[in-house]
């Protein structure tokens, strides 16, 4: 006797006549609500103007597909004709006007999501998600002892994607952050953002700190993407020590303040990710004494009309890390003359311990 069961494997394929089933059941309750809707634009058009009927079309362009939408909006388009011969006024006019945009937006907006293999009302969720796990990837799951790990990051003009991504990782006492700006800025390079951050968050702590960023100009050299680098710091720092090793690639460099409030600045250098093959990286040492606080940051945090650019930002961190607990977020980046334009993005490694509040600017 044959077995009833699936093969494996099978129980994850998509119901396809079940999805056909749910696209034409969803176009048919839409068309009704369109009918029902022109029919009480008829009897009453100063209660239900014809602009209602943006309302399913918007569903629809979340919910069908292209070829659904466009049998959706023949049906808009013959009852906006109808309301215009029942009620041809200027306001009318201007609303089957707006109507007529839309369905020209939910269709595209349909067409880009097949186009993306997203299936039907998820595509929203998919890129939420991506978001999401791009953010969660450079977050400890819990403070090392004795270290305080904190870090910022603001998208370009308020976006929920951005370019600029974080890594960190605690193995075998030792900790590790990278912080990597793509060019562009944005929803723009996000998709791109997002690849480079599981290829090179694969790397760390696979390979050695001094291998790491090589492996990353590597991985961005084979991609050949044309005018996308990337620059990126890398810090490696023993916990029981506070010995470790800075890496840039065209970064500025991270600026280490002592618990006495004066400030050095990390000696690393390298080339851009993404740059040339066999790029070299020539490596710097930094030691973290009880209270100091190392700052790593991407150049949309910097003044460039100061000659010190980054001058505004240390401040920031000096008031910061005068107070006993402070978290790191964007309350420590209020009032700072940064270019809306641009990521911005703040690291903030502090070996926990006695601090003084550094010079008050004047």
């Amino acid at each position: 006797m044959p077995s009833r069961h699936r093969p494996p494997g099978a129980a994850s394929l998509p119901d396809v006549a079940g999805l056909w089933r749910r696209e034409r059941l969803a176009l048919a309750v839409l068309v009704l609500l369109v009918l029902l809707l022109t029919t009480l634009d008829l009897a009453a058009p100063q209660l239900m103007p014809v602009s209602a009927l943006v309302l399913p079309v918007m569903v629809a362009g979340w919910r069908l597909l292209p070829r659904s939408v466009l049998v959706l909006g023949m049906v808009v388009a013959g009852s906006v004709m109808v309301a215009l011969v029942a009620n041809p006024v200027g306001r009318t006019v201007v609303a089957a006007v707006v109507v007529a945009g839309v369905v020209l937006i939910a269709h595209r907006y349909a067409v880009l999501r097949q186009r993306a293999g997203l299936s039907p009302g998820v595509g929203l969720d998919i890129l939420v998600e991506l978001r999401d796990g791009l953010r969660r990837q450079g977050e400890l799951s819990q403070q090392p002892d004795g270290w305080t790990v904190g870090r910022t990051l603001r998208s370009a003009r308020g976006a929920g994607m951005r370019g600029d991504f974080t890594l960190a990782l605690v193995r075998e006492g030792q900790l590790q952050v990278v912080l990597v700006d793509v060019t562009g800025h944005g929803p723009d390079v996000a998709a791109r953002a997002s690849q480079l951050s599981g290829a090179f968050g694969g790397l760390l702590g696979a390979v050695a700190p001094d291998e790491l960023l090589p492996r990353c100009n590597d991985y961005l050299t084979r991609r050949q993407w044309r005018e996308t680098f990337a620059t990126a710091v890398h810090v490696a720092v023993d916990l029981a020590s506070g010995r470790g090793e800075i890496f840039c690639a065209g970064h500025p460099a991270p600026h280490l303040r002592r618990a006495d409030g004066t400030w050095t600045v990390g000696a690393a250098s390298g080339p851009l990710l993404g740059l040339h093959e066999d790029a070299r990286y020539r490596a710097g040492t930094v030691q973290l004494a009880p209270g100091d606080c190392l700052l790593l940051t991407s150049d949309g945090l910097l003044d460039p009309d100061t000659d010190e650019p980054i001058g505004p930002l240390r401040a920031a961190v000096d008031r910061w890390a005068g107070r006993t607990v402070a978290p790191v977020d964007d309350a420590l980046l209020a009032g700072l003359p940064v270019d809306p334009a641009d990521d911005q993005s703040l690291v903030l490694v502090r070996r926990d311990g006695p601090v003084r509040p550094g010079p008050v600017p004047g």
